[in-house]
């Protein structure tokens, strides 16, 4: 594994990534709550395929946030990111807000993606479903609603070993400080008017303890996505990929060594 910085055009800021493995290469697009690091999701993914997992600008210690106003701003910062790294085509896993930002993108240039997994997708709102807003908790428990066992939280997010525990709890703040941008006050991105558009095969996957997205929305986008399949990890909230990894990496991974 290596963590990187890549320059997108003359005068941008610089995108701060992990990359690592091997193979067919797979584009990874985070949670609102960041990346923890090279998380053992990834690591799992990357023993069958090379894996690019960039921070969004605004999170982790990427900027260019100020240079953002919308969704489609983040699609076409990835289609410049791709470019930069000279991938043509790659799988796409995105979650959570990543997921949003993987179906615009799978939408808008379905050239650029192959096959599609999108876990907890944040996007679509529904008053008879709704859900939690995870920007509107306490601040000395923002991302506890993000786990289907807040006490989770600790460990997975505040005391990953490798800082301060203070200065976790900061970045935190920031990272759903730049999400907010985005997902604020209500998150109906109007993306189910595009999801039709989507070529790439893809598998959408709930998780049965996520309170920000219930699995009820899961459906919905499948219904909207052509062909698209549908599963649920259990024991697991929104952020599943910390809570169930091996299975988080394991669902990708196979949906993406499935033959089109």
């Amino acid at each position: 594994m290596e963590q990187l910085t890549i320059t997108l055009r003359p005068g941008s800021v610089p995108v701060h990534f992990f990359r690592g493995g091997a193979g067919e290469p797979v584009l990874y697009l985070h949670h609102l709550a960041g990346l923890q690091g090279w998380e053992p999701a990834i690591d799992e993914l990357a023993t069958r395929f090379e894996v690019f997992a960039p921070y969004h600008p605004g999170w982790g210690p990427s900027q260019g946030l100020e240079d953002l106003d919308s969704g489609l701003d983040l699609v076409l910062h990835y289609v410049d990111f791709l470019d930069a790294l000279g991938l043509d085509r790659v799988h796409v896993v995105g979650h959570s807000i990543g997921a949003w930002i993987a179906a615009e993108l799978a939408a808008i240039r379905p050239d650029r993606v192959n096959r599609l997994a999108l876990f907890t997708p944040i996007g679509i709102w529904d008053d008879a479903i709704r859900g939690e807003d995870p920007f509107a908790q306490n601040p000395l428990r923002a991302t506890e609603v993000l786990f289907a066992d807040p006490a989770r939280r600790e460990n997975l997010i505040l005391r990953d070993g490798t800082v301060d525990p203070l200065e976790n709890y900061v970045q935190e703040m920031k990272d759903l400080k730049a999400a907010a941008k985005f997902l604020w006050p209500i998150p109906d991105t109007g993306v189910i008017k595009r999801l039709p558009r989507i070529k790439a095969p893809t598998i959408l996957v709930g998780a049965s303890g996520d309170r920000v997205v219930p699995p009820a929305y899961i459906p919905i986008w499948k219904a909207n996505i052509p062909g698209s399949e549908a599963k649920t990890v259990l024991d697991a909230g929104h952020l599943v990929n910390l809570e169930q990894p091996s299975r988080f990496a394991t669902i990708a991974g196979s949906w993406f060594l499935r033959p089109n």
